[in-house]
């Protein structure tokens, strides 16, 4: 049975990651603000402490649910980069909230700790919002102009309907796959709708990755290579590439054989 890269195991890690960092910065929090302002019981404190705790546990799944979007490869280059200029925007969101709290809590900690009843600190309230809305003006304009450029370069690639793989033409007899192989390929399910994605070996032993084949039988594409660099007669042997071990999609990486665009 072939080794599944992201099977039980690999998302059980996950999992207990997720736990293990919650905890981590519950308890990085709780020491630091017990440190700093000793026990945490007023409600400014409280809410610095969730918001930190949370906070910094967000920031950490973050980088995990880009991982996993790789994994099953669903975006593409405008959705990669749309996802790191959200990851940054939730990144500076999240820690100027954070910070401000932590820093009026420590401005104003004697006229916390001496009010009476229940209710937030009015200056602390205020002067927490005011700064965190105050600081997120940079953010929003750095964040429209990136997401202009973003939304203008995908625009532009969309109104251009010229292809950008390569095409030459090669002889269809001279990239069809040995009889063998081709009944080999009949009872594998294609890769993809269209056909297999292989990895070819040769005699010397020399695998070549990536190859399109269609029909079963007719290698109509490479992936990252020059040319038709070898002779496919010797060809002996071929692995089928499973749709979750796609290569990361790049149409100007691909060279076309059949000379068609």
């Amino acid at each position: 049975m072939a080794h599944e890269s992201f099977g039980f195991t690999f998302w059980l890690k996950w999992i207990l990651s997720f736990a293990g960092a919650f905890a981590v910065s519950a308890i990085f929090w709780t020491l630091l603000l017990g440190s700093v302002f000793g026990r945490i019981e007023k409600n400014e404190l409280e809410l610095t402490w969730c918001l930190a705790v949370f906070g910094s546990w967000f920031l950490f799944l973050i980088p995990f649910m880009r991982k996993k979007e790789r994994i099953w490869k669903r975006f593409n280059d405008d959705q990669e980069k749309a996802a790191a200029l959200w990851q940054v925007s939730m990144n500076y969101f999240v820690g100027v909230l954070i910070a401000s709290c932590l820093a009026w809590s420590f401005y104003y900690r004697d006229r916390i700790a001496v009010r009476e009843g229940g209710g937030f600190e009015p200056a602390w309230v205020k002067a927490v919002l005011a700064t965190w809305l105050v600081s997120l003006m940079p953010l929003l304009v750095w964040m429209y102009r990136k997401t202009d450029e973003i939304f203008k370069a995908a625009l532009e690639r969309q109104a251009n309907t010229k292809p950008i793989f390569r095409s030459i033409f090669v002889k269809k007899s001279e990239r069809s796959l040995p009889s063998s192989l081709c009944e080999k390929l009949q009872g594998i399910p294609p890769t993809l709708r269209e056909g297999h994605l292989i990895t070819a070996v040769l005699d010397d032993g020399t695998r070549i990755s990536d190859l399109f084949v269609v029909h079963r039988s007719e290698i109509i594409g490479v992936y990252d290579r020059a040319s038709l660099d070898f002779d496919v007669t010797r060809i002996k042997d071929v692995d089928v590439i499973g749709s979750q071990d796609l290569p990361p999609y790049e149409e100007s990486k691909w060279l076309r054989l059949d000379g068609r665009l």
